[in-house]
């Protein structure tokens, strides 16, 4: 369920009515990449997860008819570039589980799948730079530190670091929260002269 609110709070904060390709990575089932191209037809859709992943995900894509525009590949982002080329990146709840060095890593191999121009959306616990708030994103970081051997929520600067490493500018921390909580960090691929 906080998938498919996440992705109806991207659509009443943005506009996607000139993207035409969309990568929803760590995409679990594809509820977002489902929901958003349900709301933009126009959106052809791929639904990234691990490999283990991808025949839950495809199911869920066939149960909802979404096939058409939802495309489920596996892929280990730890390994190499995310394959295809997308206008919009979008990424929840996804970076939060990675070192921050594989975190730095990850970026890098989504960034070299967005066009030039293209915008990346992250969505997930993002803590201020003394780590105090939003409360929200406290609580997340103790119990994720705590249950598991990497992955905690990273800071807004950890975020600007990455961003603007992989390729990215106009980074912004955007100033409200999502239904669940989650912040948002967004930034633009810079454009480049062919």
């Amino acid at each position: 369920m906080n998938t498919v609110s996440a992705a109806r709070a991207l659509l009443a904060h943005y506009d996607f009515s000139a993207i035409k390709t969309l990568v929803d990575v760590g995409s679990g089932g594809g509820g977002l990449a489902i929901t958003i191209t349900k709301a933009c037809p126009h959106i052809k859709a791929t639904a990234i997860d691990l490999p283990k992943v991808v025949p839950i995900a495809e199911k869920i894509v066939e149960e909802q008819s979404a096939a058409d525009r939802v495309k489920v590949i596996g892929a280990d982002l730890l390994s190499g570039p995310l394959p295809g080329s997308y206008d919009v990146a979008v990424l929840r709840g996804f970076l939060q589980v990675f070192s921050s060095a594989d975190a730095r890593l990850v970026l890098k191999h989504i960034a070299a799948a967005v066009n030039s121009g293209g915008k990346i959306y992250i969505i997930g616990q993002i803590l201020d730079d003394l780590h105090t708030s939003p409360l929200e994103a406290v609580g997340f970081n103790l119990t994720f530190i705590n249950m598991f051997e990497a992955g905690e929520s990273h800071t807004e600067s950890e975020h600007r670091d990455w961003l603007s490493a992989a390729g990215f500018i106009e980074i912004k921390r955007e100033n409200f929260l999502f239904p669940d909580g989650s912040g948002v960090m967004t930034g633009s691929k810079s454009i480049t002269n062919h």
